[in-house]
């Protein structure tokens, strides 16, 4: 037996690399793998520790490959073409349902992407699924983001305005305050103040906060 980064092998059940796991689930305290031939493999008398062990390090194989997907997207290649590689690559998985989230990083990479081409109107980007996490849903999701569209929001009628690529979101708070937040990052969020003197949370003069609320 043997669970590792690089394979499952288990005898004489299985023996193969991740990349050929499509998903891995228990049912009736067994063990179930999903290849992604669409065979199943049931895998019986599994102790729970183990299980706990195998489904860790599939979970691990997955985020790295997330990571590998989003630094494979080179900006110095992008075509329509390669947006709609990126776009439908990766098919919808619904057995992928509750898959990890991606890196903060790597889903602003993505957004970035769909920015550079929201006003294409060529284009067309992919919906996610409600209620799915799968790769292809998550990547759906971020390249939403990143045209301007809010993915909750996606069977309302879109108006011209809101396919622009929103680099801070603006809301009045109360007499010349003003809060600002990064749309891909909540966290990441400061308080304009348009009276005298003309200030930001952030601390500098002149800043972007500071002109995007004029520019509202």
């Amino acid at each position: 037996m043997k669970v590792n980064k690089e394979i499952l092998s288990i005898p004489p059940y299985i023996s193969t690399s991740w990349e050929n796991i499509l998903s891995l689930f228990t049912a009736h305290d067994h063990l179930i793998v999903v290849l992604k031939n669409g065979s199943k493999v049931e895998i019986p008398d599994l102790n729970v520790n183990l299980i706990e062990v195998i489904f860790d390090t599939h979970a691990k194989f997955l985020e790295n490959q997330t990571k590998k997907t989003g630094l494979n997207l080179g900006l110095s290649s992008l075509t329509n073409s390669s947006m709609d590689s990126l776009s439908y690559a990766l098919q919808h998985n619904p057995e992928q349902k509750n898959s990890p989230n991606m890196p903060p990083d790597i889903i602003k990479k993505i957004a970035n992407l769909a920015k550079l081409f929201a006003e294409e109107s060529n284009i067309d980007m992919p919906k996610p699924e409600p209620d799915c996490n799968c790769m292809h849903c998550q990547i759906a999701k971020a390249l939403q983001i990143g045209a301007g569209v809010n993915p909750e929001n996606l069977d309302e009628e879109v108006k011209e305005e809101d396919l622009k690529f929103r680099v801070w979101d603006i809301k009045e708070e109360g007499n010349k305050l003003y809060s600002v937040t990064n749309p891909l990052d909540t966290n990441e969020h400061y308080s304009v103040f348009l009276g005298t003197p003309i200030g930001c949370t952030c601390g500098k003069k002149n800043c972007e906060h500071i002109k995007a609320v004029l520019d509202s």
